[in-house]
C-alpha cells in the first residue's frame, strides 16, 4: 500500500507519501496563493525521493475542508485527477482532523480544541481526542461559530490553529500553538485508518466539507 497525501486547505501546502514499507516522505511550505504552482512539483519530488512511481500508488488522500475555498478546490482537483488517471480510490479527510493529528504528532496532549480563522468574524473549530492508536478522533461535531460562542470542555488540554488568534485566545487558560497548520505527513495517519475502515471513495464521489453552508458539496470532476 502506497498512499499519497495532499493538503492545501490553508496557507500551508504539503505533500507526503506513506510507502509500503512504512517509511514516510514529505514536503511542507507556507505559501499563500501558491498552491497550484507548488503541488505538482512537490508531488514529483516526493515520488522521486521515495522511489515510488505514480503507477505504484494505491490511494490518494487529501484535506477536504473546511478552510480556504480556493486551496480546498485545488487539492480536490489534484486528487481527482490522480484518482481518475490511475483508477485508484480517494480518501477525503477533514482539515480540522489533520490539524488535530498534526498537534498530537508534535505535542504530548490527548485532547485538543483545533480552530481555523474562517473570516467574517467566525471560526471553524472542533474538539479532538487521541484514540488508542494515536489517531485524532472527533468528539462531538465540527462547528462554525463566532469566537464568543465557543467554550472549552474541561477535558481540553491544549489549543491549535490560527483561529485562536481571531478572538478565541481568552476562551481558556490552556497551552495554545496558534502557529500550527495542517501537515500532509499527519494526514497519512488518518488516511491509513480510513483505508482500514474501508472509507475510500471513487474520484466521482468525493465531497467538500465547507461547513459555512452546513452542507457537503459533491465536487465535480
Amino acid at each position: 500500500m502506497n498512499i499519497l497525501a495532499i493538503d492545501s486547505a490553508t496557507e500551508a501546502c504539503s505533500v507526503a507519501l506513506l510507502r509500503a514499507d512504512g517509511k514516510v516522505f514529505g514536503e511542507f511550505e507556507i505559501a499563500p496563493r501558491e498552491h497550484m504552482r507548488l503541488l505538482p512539483e512537490m508531488m514529483r519530488r516526493v515520488l522521486v525521493e521515495s522511489a515510488v512511481s505514480k503507477s505504484m500508488l494505491s490511494h490518494c488522500a487529501f484535506s477536504n475542508g473546511p478552510g480556504a475555498f480556493t486551496g480546498i478546490r485545488i487539492g480536490a482537483a489534484q486528487a481527482q485527477g490522480i484518482g481518475v488517471g490511475l483508477d485508484i480510490p480517494l480518501l477525503p479527510i477533514s482539515t480540522l482532523a489533520v490539524l488535530a493529528q498534526t498537534c498530537f504528532d508534535r505535542h504530548p496532549y490527548n485532547n485538543v480544541l483545533v480552530a481555523l480563522d474562517a473570516r467574517m468574524q467566525e471560526i471553524y473549530w472542533a474538539l479532538y481526542r487521541r484514540d488508542e492508536n494515536g489517531c485524532a478522533s472527533l468528539s462531538g461535531s465540527e462547528q462554525l461559530s463566532a469566537a464568543a460562542d465557543i467554550r472549552c470542555d474541561e477535558a481540553v488540554e491544549c489549543g491549535a490553529g490560527h483561529g485562536w488568534l481571531a478572538g478565541l485566545s481568552s476562551a481558556a487558560a490552556i497551552p495554545v500553538d496558534a502557529s500550527l497548520l495542517p501537515d500532509a505527513r499527519s494526514l497519512l495517519s488518518l488516511a491509513k485508518r480510513a483505508v482500514e475502515q474501508q472509507r475510500a471513495v471513487g474520484a466521482g464521489d468525493i465531497s467538500i466539507n465547507y461547513l459555512r453552508n452546513r452542507v457537503a458539496e459533491k465536487a465535480r470532476g
